[in-house]
C-alpha cells in the first residue's frame, strides 16, 4: 500500500538518531486529499513513534495503528543493530551493520524561520526543509536539548540545531504530522532496552527482505 511505503521509508532513517540520554514519544496523525489513501487512514489510528537514546545506544519503536509494529535497536560504538517487526506478515527480525559508514550528505534547502511556539514547556523555533518534487518538512525544534551533529540523517541534516518536538512531512498527496506527547532527559528503566539479540519467537531473515516487507507493501 502506497501510504505504508511512504511512512516506513521515512521512519527507518530515524534508526540511529540521538547520542545523548533521553526519551521522546510522538503521536502520529495523517491527512490526505487522495480518496484511495483516505480510505486506508483508519488503519493508522493510534500510530506513534518512541525513541530512547543513551550514549551510543538507541531504540526506536514505531507503531503503525493496527497494521504493524517495528523496533530498531542500534549500537553506534559497534556499528550494528537489529530490527524486529510484528504485523500482518508475522514476526520477523534481521540484524544489520555498517552503521558508521559515512555517506555523502545530500544538499537540501533549509530555511530557519523567525517564529517560536511552546511545546511541552520548551520554546521551539521553526525550520523548513525543502525536498524534491515540491515536498517539504516543517520542524519545530528546541535548542534546550542538544543532539549529536549530523545524527538526523539526510532529512534534517546539520542545519536543525536542536531536538524536534513537532514536525510534519508535506507531499502532494499526504501530510504526516508528528507531535511530541512525552519527553524526558533521563531513561528510568534501561535494562534490556538496548539488547541486540533477536527475541524468541521471531523468524530471522535478511535485512533487505525485512526492508522490503516494511517499506514495500
Amino acid at each position: 500500500m502506497k501510504i505504508i511505503t511512504t511512512v516506513t521509508a521515512f521512519l527507518f532513517t530515524l534508526s540511529v538518531l540521538f547520542a545523548q540520554e533521553f526519551s521522546i514519544k510522538y503521536d502520529i496523525n495523517f491527512e490526505t486529499n487522495n480518496p484511495e489513501m483516505q480510505s486506508q487512514l483508519f488503519m493508522l489510528q493510534g500510530s506513534s513513534l518512541q525513541i530512547f537514546s543513551k550514549n551510543e545506544l538507541s531504540r526506536i519503536e514505531m507503531k503503525m495503528g493496527g497494521i504493524m509494529e517495528t523496533t530498531t535497536i542500534s549500537d553506534l560504538s559497534k556499528g550494528e543493530g537489529v530490527m524486529i517487526m510484528d504485523g500482518m506478515m508475522g514476526k520477523q527480525a534481521a540484524t544489520f551493520d555498517n552503521l558508521n559508514e559515512e555517506e555523502e550528505e545530500e544538499a537540501l534547502e533549509v530555511e530557519l524561520v523567525d517564529e517560536t511556539k511552546e511545546i511541552l514547556g520548551y520554546t521551539c523555533k521553526k525550520a523548513v526543509i525543502y525536498i524534491e518534487n515540491d515536498a517539504e518538512m516543517v520542524y519545530w525544534y528546541t535548542d534546550e536539548i542538544t543532539i549529536k551533529k549530523g545524527s538526523l540523517g539526510k532529512y534534517a541534516h546539520n542545519q536543525i540545531p536542536g531536538l524536534p518536538l513537532e514536525f510534519s512531512i508535506k507531499t502532494g498527496e499526504m501530510n504526516m504530522n508528528f507531535t511530541a506527547s512525552e519527553v524526558s532527559t533521563k531513561i528510568k528503566k534501561s535494562k534490556g532496552l538496548f539488547n541486540l539479540t533477536i527475541p524468541e519467537g521471531y523468524t530471522e531473515i535478511s535485512f533487505e527482505q525485512l526492508q522490503n516487507m516494511t517499506g514495500g507493501m
